[in-house]
């Protein structure tokens, strides 16, 4: 072989080579998914109102479907309240809750700072608030037994990238004035 040929062939090879190599990472930073920990396991939070429209995460614990997941909510006056993940979700997405409680909202945002903001969409990384608890040893228990066990049972999955950072549970909105 002759040096050009040589030199053709290095020159082909390289140029193949650095295609592939862009195409590759372009199609990697376009891609319209993102890998995330989601929960195997579903809750029950329990939420009691500790003063006139606010709420605290009272108790969480895993049940085996997702879907079954639940919030109670005990207001101060004696009433009690059961609301569906899917509710919840809807009311996080401002799109109200037909026929129940008007206090929904305050209860959505209380037990989406504690693990059913995982549920929720919030990223497993971001803990949940310890002052969205009732009180620290509430938090401490919770976390420890039921957060180690979402934690320990969560599956690696991809979705559909939603194109914006996630910063949690109430897409950055404050959830200050309701307790958490």
């Amino acid at each position: 072989m002759d040096f050009t040929r040589i030199k053709s062939l290095l020159f082909t090879g390289l140029a193949v080579f650095l295609v592939f190599s862009f195409m590759r990472s372009c199609f990697s930073c376009g891609s319209s998914s993102e890998e995330v920990e989601m929960p195997t396991q579903g809750l029950i939070t329990t939420v009691v109102e500790v003063e006139k429209d606010a709420f605290k995460i009272e108790d969480e614990t895993t049940i085996p479907d997702t879907a079954a997941s639940l919030i109670i909510a005990k207001y101060l006056g004696g009433k009690i309240d059961t609301f569906t993940l899917q509710e919840a979700r809807l009311v996080q997405q401002g799109g109200g809750h037909s026929g129940g409680s008007s206090m929904m909202g305050p209860i959505v945002a209380a037990a989406g700072a504690g693990m059913l903001g995982y549920m929720m969409g919030r990223s497993m990384r971001t803990p949940p608030s310890p002052t969205a608890y009732t009180n620290q040893q509430t938090y401490n228990r919770v976390n420890s037994t039921t957060g180690s066990s979402l934690r320990n049972s969560a599956a690696r999955v991809s979705r559909p990238s939603t194109g914006r950072s996630s910063s949690g549970f109430g897409g950055g909105r404050s959830s200050r004035g309701f307790g958490g």
